[in-house]
């Protein structure tokens, strides 16, 4: 019963993949878990079961890296990633990687994107994230977000002061 339980949230999880960062996927599967865990209906409580060890696994999703999850950017951007170093993408395109920042001309800075975050371009080249913390334990918790010259100017790692370079 646990299995097919399992198998039914995270069939639903998936659903909400791209959509919903795995942050609030856990956070929110962990709460419902927890709460049907106290329900008399012992189907229920197999259910729950199955919601929080769905709801643990979106631990491997943050461990993974952040993600670049939809360009909508009439410019081409320049991501920094952790494997491959700086890449270009065309307009519209998704890396297919996880990735550590990314940046696009005339941003004059780097976006820094942390582990477990997903984030959007949008046409104009603003940057929103998906609903749900990853904007709170980016910008708060993980010192993410968009980054000025100054802080490009303190890394260690080069790399994000060559994505900096294409922001100009």
């Amino acid at each position: 019963m646990t299995s097919i339980s399992k198998k039914s949230s995270d069939t639903a999880l998936k659903i909400f993949n791209a959509k919903i960062d795995p942050y609030t996927r856990a956070y929110i599967g962990m709460i419902f878990g927890f709460a049907w865990a106290l329900s008399l209906n012992i189907a229920i409580r197999y259910f729950s079961i199955g919601i929080m060890i769905v709801s643990i696994l979106q631990l491997n999703d943050i461990r993974k890296g952040g993600r670049l999850i939809k360009n909508l950017s009439a410019i081409p951007v320049y991501i920094l990633d952790a494997k491959n170093g700086i890449t270009k993408l065309e307009p519209g395109e998704i890396p297919s990687s996880t990735i550590d920042g990314f940046t696009l001309k005339g941003l004059n800075g780097v976006f820094k994107v942390s582990d477990g975050v997903y984030v959007k371009i949008n046409p104009k080249g603003s940057i929103s994230y998906t609903p749900g913390l990853g904007k709170i334990i980016n910008q708060s918790i993980r010192s993410g977000g968009l980054k000025s010259k100054n802080w490009v100017a303190n890394q260690q790692d080069k790399r994000w002061q060559e994505l900096f370079n294409n922001s100009i």
